[in-house]
């Protein structure tokens, strides 16, 4: 029998009532605070609208929580908002202070202190809200312990909140800090910045009164509490599944924690260990989310992502599986990512071809290909046979999409379902592999060679553009000159010794300019800048270490270069092609 959660009737809240009246506390395992200058930004520009008169009230979202056994309203989502309007309150709970001891401190006259009780009024009402002295539970408690800080981020937090100076001006590294310092200061220059614009005192405490109240009182908020936790992870996930304002991969986590039960700080932990390798970045830890899923399971569409792991992903068992399998990968993700920087990247492979192949891949911006190394990676494959795939993927790519200009729909299907078959031991060695993929994947020979005799690149001098054109040359310079014979990597790629110069630019060639027969590769240290005249060329490549470029070099100062030269030349390069790839 299918069981349904049990909706709660969502409750609409002025701000000043909903701190009131609740104590809300955020959970370990959600993200920290991250507002910065843009969300604060929109937050006054939408208080400002309701001091000027332009609206009456301002909705400020939702909240999601349930109460747990401690009797607090733990926040699933809303904190950042909530975190937000501690912080602004005490803003101005502190300015108000501020104005009442430069103007009315000390002072006896009757009629000076019964305008400095409405400063005094607004410190009382926002102390009422926010709380937490003389033993009192704050209303808003944030997450209490970040590894290797010297202060965990609820005593930052609560010191900030309670006007403690230091906490507005001590330097941290932490970001979470920084965002709520940040988000402090500039609240507190906006006001003061509106009050600077009234002379009189009264009017300045008229219109801080006015601030205070349109934000107290004309903002609301309505929350959703839960009855348990399970139930509040699966209202957060509907509310926000098909949402702009999350990453698949923050949804993802959400759910992947609603079903750990007691284990939920085990598996905080093991996401946040495997997310710091990330930089705890939303969008890249989406991306490789999805490119694991791609070699499990099947590649889908990011913005199904999340409907398609909380489908299949559904208690316990499989949550932790999920998790196990990311932190088995993430590592090698990084490096297919960055393959030579860090070092420890570099490193990662004993067999430094893998990794130099896979830089190559990465210089001419190649990822579709990761789920197929990750899933031969995950089932143990030997080294040497993850660089047998991984040329054979090289040779994919080049002939499909560099050579023929197919699109990438199909290659990254098809990248995906091989790898799904390595993951479930359909294919079973590297010769299987490869197999699939030639049938699969790889165009025909004859296809190539036609498309190669009129393949143009438009180079660059940076980026895919010129990685692709160098690679290509490279590879081409090797099996019709004999150049590069102890590899062409090191100098070509890594110290980047060459820079690509077209042959001819005169305007009679037309679209042959940029015919791959036009162009070479040449010492950087012989040519920073295109060639002045056929004479300063030949002279040039004479000089070249490159054999093609001595032979070029003996051919143009004979006989010059004109189109069908360049003919000729392509025309050789697509009967090598067919035998490079």
């Amino acid at each position: 029998m299918t069981s349904f959660i049990e909706i709660p009737q969502p409750s609409r809240f002025r701000i000043g009532e909903l701190f009131r009246d609740n104590n809300f506390s955020v959970p370990l395992y959600q993200r920290n605070y991250a507002w910065q200058s843009n969300e604060i930004v929109d937050f006054w520009d939408d208080l400002l609208d309701l001091v000027m008169g332009k609206r009456n009230s301002h909705f400020f979202g939702q909240i999601v929580t349930y109460k747990n056994d401690d009797g607090n309203q733990e926040i699933i989502d809303g904190q950042q908002r909530l975190t937000t309007s501690t912080i602004f309150m005490a803003a101005i709970r502190d300015i108000s202070q501020k104005l009442y001891d430069d103007n009315f401190k000390g002072s006896k006259d009757e009629a000076e202190l019964d305008v400095g009780d409405t400063l005094r009024d607004i410190k009382r009402e926002v102390n009422k809200s926010i709380r937490g002295v003389n033993g009192e539970q704050s209303s808003l408690t944030v997450q209490q312990n970040l590894k290797n800080e010297k202060q965990d981020l609820q005593s930052f937090f609560y010191d900030l909140t309670h006007s403690i100076l230091t906490a507005q001006s001590e330097s941290t590294n932490s970001e979470p800090k920084q965002n709520m310092q940040h988000a402090y200061r500039d609240m507190t220059l906006w006001i003061n910045n509106y009050l600077k614009q009234y002379k009189q005192l009264g009017e300045r405490i008229t219109k801080l009164q006015l601030i205070f109240d349109s934000f107290f009182n004309n903002f609301y908020i309505v929350m959703i509490s839960a009855p348990s936790r399970q139930d509040a992870f699966t209202i957060f996930e509907t509310l926000n599944s098909r949402g702009k304002d999350l990453m698949a991969s923050d949804i993802i986590k959400n759910h992947l924690l609603s079903l750990m039960g007691s284990d939920i700080e085990e598996g905080n932990e093991k996401w946040n260990k495997l997310t710091d390798k990330l930089d705890n970045n939303s969008g890249r830890i989406t991306r490789f989310i999805r490119t694991c899923w791609a070699s499990k399971k099947r590649i889908v569409p990011e913005s199904k992502l999340y409907r398609e792991v909380s489908t299949e992903i559904n208690n316990l068992n499989d949550a932790q599986l999920l998790l196990n399998d990311l932190d088995k990968l993430v590592d090698l993700y990084t490096v297919l990512e960055y393959p030579t920087s860090p070092k420890a990247h570099y490193e990662f492979f004993t067999n430094n071809l893998v990794t130099e192949n896979i830089d190559v891949l990465s210089r001419l911006n190649v990822k579709l290909y990761y789920p197929i190394v990750m899933a031969m990676y995950y089932k143990n494959y030997r080294e040497d046979d993850i660089l047998k795939v991984i040329n054979k993927i090289i040779s994919v790519f080049i002939r499909h999409r560099t050579i023929i200009n197919d699109g990438t729909n199909k290659l990254e299907t098809g990248f995906s379902d091989i790898a799904h078959k390595i993951w479930n031991l359909e294919l079973k060695s590297v010769d299987d592999i490869n197999t699939e993929l030639n049938i699969k994947l790889l165009p025909s020979a004859e296809a190539t060679h036609a498309s190669f005799t009129v393949l143009k690149k438009n180079g660059g001098q940076r980026g895919a553009k010129k990685w692709t054109l160098v690679y290509l040359l490279s590879e081409l310079y090797s099996v019709e000159y004999e150049d590069f014979e102890e590899g062409s990597y090191q100098k070509v790629f890594n110290d980047d010794d060459y820079r690509l110069v077209q042959i001819s630019t005169v305007s009679e060639l037309g679209e042959h300019q940029d015919f791959i027969g036009n162009w070479i590769i040449i010492e950087k240290s012989l040519s920073k800048v295109d060639f002045k005249d056929t004479d300063e060329l030949v002279q040039k490549l004479s000089r070249s270490g490159l054999k093609g470029n001595k032979q070029l070099a003996q051919y143009i100062g004979e006989n010059g270069w004109v189109q069908e030269d360049i003919d000729k030349r392509q025309s050789a390069f697509s009967e090598d092609a067919t035998i490079i790839w």
